[in-house]
């Protein structure tokens, strides 16, 4: 995450571009994003646990930081963005916009920018279901893992207390 991080700052921002240039660079980026993401997470769901959830971890923060840079990427054209500056005012505009936050002092008024943020939303709310549905399976998973260890050595699990000595709790 650190080097992603850092490679995010250290990567050059276009100056500007064309609108319709800048939107085949963003849906390219978007689509071979979205891409990686299914075959990440194929390949995740056939590793264990922490390499799923490690995994998950570095996809978002991979996506952050590919909305994050299209984002001041377009800032750069004439009346995309209010308040937003440099990378530093990107990265805290998507990281609110994930967290649907959205204090507003940073946000998009030209229509490029908004058709951006509005993929971008739409692809963090399918990356964000299944990214919570993935991990909330892990947790399920390893629960009933660890009850069915708990039943099968004959230890009581929470709530069962004296219920299987027969004695009333």
């Amino acid at each position: 995450m650190a080097a992603a991080t850092a490679v995010y700052f250290v990567l050059p921002v276009p100056g500007r571009m064309h609108e319709s240039s800048w939107a085949v660079m963003f849906f390219l980026g978007a689509a071979v994003l979205g891409a990686l993401i299914l075959v990440a997470i194929l390949r995740l769901l056939r590793a264990g646990e922490d390499a799923r959830i490690r995994g998950l971890i570095l996809l978002l923060t991979l996506t952050v930081l590919f909305f994050s840079w299209s984002d001041a990427s377009v800032a750069k054209l004439p009346g995309q963005f209010a308040g937003l500056a440099d990378k530093t005012d990107s990265l805290y505009f998507n990281v609110s916009t994930l967290a649907t936050v959205g204090f507003g002092d940073v946000h998009p008024v030209g229509e490029l920018a908004r058709a951006a943020v509005t993929v971008q939303i739409v692809f963090n709310l399918v990356f964000l279901g299944t990214a919570v549905s993935l991990i909330a399976g892990f947790f399920r998973n390893r629960a009933g893992r660890l009850q069915a260890s708990r039943h099968a050595t004959g230890q009581a699990g929470p709530g069962q207390a004296g219920a299987e000595s027969g004695r009333p709790r």
